[in-house]
């Protein structure tokens, strides 16, 4: 009997299909955020430099640049305090940046 049929089920389109991806995606990425938020202690970071108005970010290094280089070549400009090269966690690569903190604010400029 028809009357006995069940209704048709409703297929969602792929437009609702990827749609409703882009949506969980989404919400995931905002619950992960949320989550490292909390969790986040900048002042728990030893390799942090203790002012950042003394900081200086140096990028595009190449990679065969050692530590003892930069100093070399930035140390013209004034005593740094802390070299802190930047390398990659997963296979300790260097990634081609570094934080230079100098001594006094001045010897920046």
């Amino acid at each position: 009997h028809p009357s006995e049929t069940p209704p048709p089920t409703r297929v969602e389109t792929r437009e609702e299909r990827l749609e409703r991806r882009r949506r969980e995606r989404a919400e995931q990425t905002a619950y992960k955020l949320e989550q490292e938020i909390a969790l986040w202690d900048p002042a728990a970071n030893p390799r942090a430099t203790t002012d950042p108005f003394k900081t200086l970010f140096v990028a595009r290094i190449n990679y065969d640049t050692s530590e003892s280089k930069l100093r070399r070549e930035f140390e013209g400009y004034g005593p740094i305090k802390k070299i802190y090269m930047v390398y990659s966690k997963e296979n300790d690569k260097p990634r081609g940046y570094a934080f230079i903190e100098y001594e006094h604010e001045r010897d920046m400029h």
